[in-house]
């Protein structure tokens, strides 16, 4: 029997290539998604450590007359605010750790601000109220999208309904004042100043939410409010 047809070891066809291996993922995620969770943890141990100050040493100088036990609990139930919500969600998805983040940065300004006695002093006030009606704005246009026919009908609404709640969120703070209360300092320009900044902070979250959301209504659809906040 000849051998002439048996390929020699020269001839042997070569072995494929084996497949490259995966990307490899860090532990718990990619560094940005470490990162956020990092700054996530900080920034809410210490929102709560500032709390627990706030009910400890509600009567000091630097936190006397600014209803101070009503933020510290404040403070606290805001930060498990997106937790909560998505944990009850059918359909959650990944994780809203961007939004998380943004609940959770002004609320820390808010009670880190006051814990330092440089609220007033260091306008954190201001970038308080900015932050959470960019936040209102950019939640409730992610909510609008998927119903609507042109993005920037939900951008439009989006900022609507942040620029109402803000405006009567000051109008009853307007109303206690005028009634006689007085543990939060209020004052008639702080109330105006305080509706201006929730006009800003109604754009910029309009701004977010019109550039975040799918251009095609379909794609609005099929994503849903997750699409433009990223869960």
């Amino acid at each position: 029997m000849t051998t002439d047809l048996l390929p020699t070891d020269d001839q042997a066809s070569p072995e494929a290539p084996e497949p490259s291996e995966p990307a490899t993922r860090l532990p718990g995620g990619t560094l940005r998604d470490r990162i956020l969770a990092g700054l996530i943890v900080i920034s809410k141990v210490a929102t709560i450590a500032f709390g627990i100050d706030a009910l400890i040493n509600h009567g000091s100088p630097r936190l006397r007359g600014k209803a101070i036990r009503l933020r510290a609990l404040g403070y606290v139930g805001g930060l498990f605010i997106v937790p909560v919500i998505w944990r009850m969600l059918p359909d959650r998805g990944r994780y809203p750790a961007e939004l998380d983040l943004a609940v959770t940065t002004p609320l820390f300004l808010d009670a880190a601000g006051n814990a330092f006695g440089v609220y007033e002093t260091a306008h954190i006030d201001d970038v308080v109220h900015v932050a959470n009606s960019a936040i209102v704005a950019g939640v409730a246009g992610a909510l609008f999208a998927p119903r609507v026919d042109e993005r920037w009908q939900a951008a439009l609404a989006g900022a609507g309904v942040s620029i109402a709640a803000e405006s009567a969120w000051e109008s009853m703070e307007y109303v206690a004042w005028k009634l006689g209360a007085d543990g939060m300092n209020l004052t008639y320009d702080d109330t105006m100043h305080d509706i201006m900044e929730g006009f800003v902070g109604a754009a910029i979250g309009a701004l977010f939410a019109l550039t975040r959301t799918p251009r095609s209504r379909a794609s609005r659809r099929r994503a849903g409010w997750r699409a433009s906040l990223g869960a």
